[in-house]
């Protein structure tokens, strides 16, 4: 999971550092790292649905995009935001499967250090530096 955790880490970062700098703001970062993980989850031959709503979900949760294989079984989860977000950690708890991510861009670390204390031990964070 680790080697998996940093590959991810730095192919992001430089995805994200190709952005010119005036257009590098949340929805254009967000809408990146989403077409980012659109690409490798279609790469790993499963099928992305981007913008999920888990059905047990009354207050409308979100998920960005899972992936789905042939059986329709969902393998891998993402929701990605400037900060961890109970919203999206409450989503992902609703699905039951392995691989849970929250990806977080936001340049204040303190704030995203804080907002971790929503995190579960079954969702993996990674948060993306931005130079």
């Amino acid at each position: 999971m680790e080697s998996l955790k940093s590959t991810l880490k730095g192919a992001l970062e430089a995805e994200l550092a190709r952005i010119p700098q005036p257009f590098r703001h949340g929805p254009v970062i967000h809408q990146t790292i989403k077409c980012f993980l659109y690409g490798m989850v279609k790469e790993a031959d499963l099928w992305p649905i981007p913008d999920f709503k888990p059905p047990r979900m009354r207050d409308g949760g979100f998920i960005d995009l899972i992936g789905v294989d042939s059986s329709n079984a969902a393998k891998y989860a993402f929701a990605v935001g400037p900060v961890v977000e109970l919203k999206a950690v409450k989503s992902l708890e609703a699905l039951d499967l392995e691989e849970k991510w929250i990806i977080t861009f936001s340049t204040l670390t303190k704030k995203v250090k804080e907002s971790t204390f929503f995190l579960k031990p079954t969702i993996e964070h990674l948060h993306l530096e931005q130079k």
